[in-house]
């Protein structure tokens, strides 16, 4: 079984960044040597000033060489508010660095104050990202491209850097509705769905994907990839009582930017209820069970995880990654 970790780059404002920076450094070589495959990070903007967010940009290339070996990827990048050209670039060097394991993972984007501060329509974002798809594309496959799009004019422009994969770079497509997954389909090598999507959604979703690639016509070999928050502790009721608390407050201030949450005051009857078909949180006979269900019902190829949350004690976040890596390679 594949496993990747999903590394969190947010932390509360009073933490100091350096010792947020050591303790993923610290999750990385921990997963590294426990034999995960892949290393995973996502991207926002302004999350100030109650949660900062180190940059993913720099984060990438800094972290490549202490994932060495493993596959590097993004969960998304918000590309109708990236530069289609400058990303293209720097995907192609991260690929080098890779030595041809990146993967470009792409989402619209949701969060209306990050579409302002970057000074981005978010009505455009549809437009934008078809059109910064189809020009990353063009970069990464040839030289003297000219294109003349609504957002983005090139005339014979050839990259500083094209991809080391003779293949081309793996670019996966994000979205947690039906029109993003169908748009996945046709644009993408493959769809990325949410860490917090009922097994049902995502039994829907991966059917949509590939009953839309088969219409499409498109390639029908693609990675099968599901996300979960997973936390494996000592015990069932030990890794509740860890992780409750840190999950809950991060979905929370996702209900903040309207989307999705629960209520965490109502306690962990609560908890228990939304975490069902939804997160993995338990002992390791439970989290070894909930994989291979997952396994079997989504006919997934590999999974991501996010294993730490802020408000989670650090050793408690390594000790759950080596649980899991023992885990992975009993499947």
């Amino acid at each position: 079984m594949q496993v990747g970790l999903f590394v969190t780059l947010e932390h509360e404002a009073d933490e100091d960044p350096a010792a947020h920076l050591r303790n993923i450094v610290a999750q990385i070589r921990t997963a590294r040597d426990a034999g995960f495959d892949s290393l995973w990070m996502p991207q926002h903007f302004v999350t100030g000033p109650t949660m900062r967010q180190t940059a993913a940009a720099p984060m990438l290339g800094y972290l490549a060489s202490i994932a060495e070996g493993m596959r590097l990827g993004t969960a998304v990048l918000l590309l109708p508010m990236l530069n289609p050209v400058l990303l293209a670039e720097e995907a192609a060097t991260l690929d080098h660095l890779t030595d041809g394991k990146f993967v470009l993972g792409v989402g619209l984007g949701y969060r209306d104050h990050e579409f302002a501060a970057m000074g981005i329509e978010r009505k455009s974002r549809v437009g934008r990202f078809k059109e910064y798809v189809e020009v990353i594309r063009r970069l990464w496959a040839g030289d003297h491209v000219t294109f003349h799009g609504k957002y983005i004019t090139l005339d014979d422009v050839s990259l500083s850097m094209r991809p080391r994969n003779p293949t081309s770079i793996p670019l996966w497509v994000g979205g947690t509705v039906a029109d993003a997954v169908k748009r996945a389909a046709a644009i993408g090598d493959s769809w990325q769905g949410p860490g917090a999507a009922t097994l049902d959604e995502m039994t829907r979703w991966w059917d949509l994907f590939h009953q839309t690639r088969a219409d499409l016509g498109k390639p029908m070999e693609y990675a099968r990839q599901v996300s979960r928050e997973l936390f494996c502790g000592p015990s069932m009721q030990g890794a509740i009582d860890l992780a409750r608390g840190p999950i809950s407050a991060k979905y929370s201030r996702y209900a903040g930017h309207g989307y999705g949450g629960f209520d965490p005051s109502a306690g962990e009857d609560s908890f228990r209820q939304f975490a069902q078909n939804r997160f993995v949180v338990g002992d390791a006979a439970y989290v070894r069970d909930e994989l291979q269900r997952y396994r079997e019902t989504l006919g997934a190829t590999e999974f991501r995880f996010r294993m730490g949350w802020p408000g989670l004690p650090q050793e408690e976040v390594l000790a759950s990654i080596r649980r899991v890596g023992q885990i992975a390679q009993s499947l």
